[in-house]
């Protein structure tokens, strides 16, 4: 199988759009003092430094200038923290904005990512040691398996029971360049809503790969401003057990992503 680098694409629209999503389920799920179960199969590095070109441009790097007015949005409010006294843009993915989200309440963090690529495995060998200076409770660090994650996020899954009250949360975003990589995501998917956990599916609108039957949250780049190359827009697919707790956290979402689009519509019409 090919490997994928993401790098080249990090901080991207797409990924503006995925971050946003992902840390608002999660701020929303999680309690103060509370605590997070967290899988994710495809991880990638725990940040990136953005150069002076690349696909990020398009992405987070219309809506940088805006942050001040997006200072109600959790994954906004990370990024800018992260930044301060920063020369370059450091972009962090989605495993390292949870850990950063679990810190910032005070949680509790049972975290499990997987990936491949040695160059992965060797950047979250690194960061350990530096988030472990500020960090006096391990256990909210994830734990890296440098292995197929598809076999060992689904191993995961099955630690758990369809009883268990933790609030559980799969991210589900392989990269779609091995032909069986749609089959085995479905599989995970339907394992994970067996087993209570909720589930996000990213994926590019030109190129839908989740289940058909999943709440869907659609963004058009060009809408608010963002500019995604060839690709005209993404979304995140929502699953979980049937349950009123998760139609509120699809309430919430809807809420927030009504207030962020309404947010930058009205700063790109007054530029």
């Amino acid at each position: 199988m090919s490997r994928y680098d993401h790098r080249v694409h990090a901080g991207n629209a797409g990924d503006v759009w995925k971050h946003f999503l992902l840390l608002e389920a999660a701020d929303h799920l999680l309690e103060p003092g509370g605590s997070l179960v967290y899988a994710e199969s495809h991880v990638g590095h725990p940040h990136y430094s953005l150069k002076s070109s690349g696909d990020w441009e398009g992405g987070i790097g219309k809506v940088w200038p805006l942050l001040p007015s997006l200072n109600d949005f959790c994954f906004f409010r990370i990024l800018a923290e992260l930044n301060i006294d920063r020369n370059g843009l450091l972009y962090p993915g989605s495993a390292r904005l949870i850990y950063e989200l679990v810190r910032r309440k005070s949680a509790s963090l049972n975290a499990e990512i997987w990936d491949t690529d040695p160059d992965v495995s060797a950047s979250w060998q690194k960061f350990f040691p530096c988030a472990a200076v500020s960090e006096p409770d391990h256990a909210t660090m994830p734990m890296f398996h440098q292995e197929d994650g598809f076999h060992g996020v689904l191993s995961l899954l099955r630690r758990f029971s369809s009883g268990d009250l933790q609030t559980k949360l799969l991210f589900i975003d392989p990269p779609y360049i091995d032909s069986d990589d749609m089959r085995l995501a479905e599989r995970l998917l339907t394992e994970a809503k067996v087993r209570g956990w909720i589930v996000l599916w990213w994926y590019m609108l030109e190129m839908k790969t989740a289940p058909k039957d999943l709440a869907a949250f659609e963004l058009h780049f060009s809408e608010v401003g963002m500019d995604g190359g060839r690709w005209q827009g993404a979304a995140v697919a929502f699953a979980g057990p049937d349950c009123e707790a998760f139609e509120r956290l699809l309430g919430q979402i809807d809420r927030q992503i009504r207030n962020f689009i309404q947010i930058l519509k009205s700063i790109k019409l007054e530029r």
